[in-house]
C-alpha cells in the first residue's frame, strides 16, 4: 500500500461527500473532471439509495462527475469493484515479487470502454488500485 496524501481540496470533497451520503470515505482522488471516492466496505448502499439520487446531488454540488468504488482488502474484489461499470468475467492476479500483476477479463463488447480513449480508464484504474495495493501492471483482456 502506498502512503496516500490528501490535500485541502480533496479533504473538502470528502467532507461534502460524507455529509451528503452518510458514507465513510477511505480515499479520494481527482482526475480532470472526475472525482473518485473509495468508500469503506458496506458503505456503497448508503450512496446508491433512491436510484443514485445522492450521486446526482453530488455532481451538482461539486460541478464534476462522480465515481464511487467500494474498497475491499481483497485485491481481486477491489479490482472487480473498480471495473464495476464493465461486465467483468474474471480477474486473475499474479504475485510478482512484492507486487501484483492483474489481468481483468471483460466482455469483449466492453473491452474498448474498459480501456478508454487513449487508455484513460485503464490508467485511472491502475492509479486507484495502485494507491491501495503494490501494483506492477494491469491488463484488460
Amino acid at each position: 500500500m502506498v502512503n496516500i496524501k490528501l490535500d485541502a481540496q480533496t479533504l473538502r470533497y470528502i467532507s461534502i461527500f460524507e455529509a451528503a451520503t452518510n458514507a465513510e470515505v477511505k480515499d479520494c482522488l481527482e482526475k480532470d473532471n472526475l472525482i473518485v471516492f473509495i468508500v469503506y466496505p458496506r458503505n456503497l448502499r448508503k450512496v446508491l439509495v433512491n436510484g443514485g439520487e445522492k450521486i446526482q446531488t453530488l455532481r451538482n454540488l461539486l460541478k464534476k462527475n462522480v465515481m464511487v468504488v467500494e474498497y475491499s482488502p481483497d485485491v481481486v474484489v477491489f479490482t472487480r469493484n473498480v471495473f464495476h461499470r464493465f461486465r467483468v468475467r474474471n480477474v486473475k492476479v499474479d504475485r510478482v515479487g512484492s507486487e501484483f500483476s492483474i489481468t481483468v477479463f471483460v466482455d469483449p463488447k466492453d473491452k474498448a470502454r474498459a480501456i478508454g480513449k487513449d487508455g484513460r480508464n485503464l490508467r485511472l484504474a491502475k492509479e486507484i488500485i495502485g494507491r491501495h495495493f503494490p501494483l506492477k501492471n494491469i491488463v484488460i483482456m
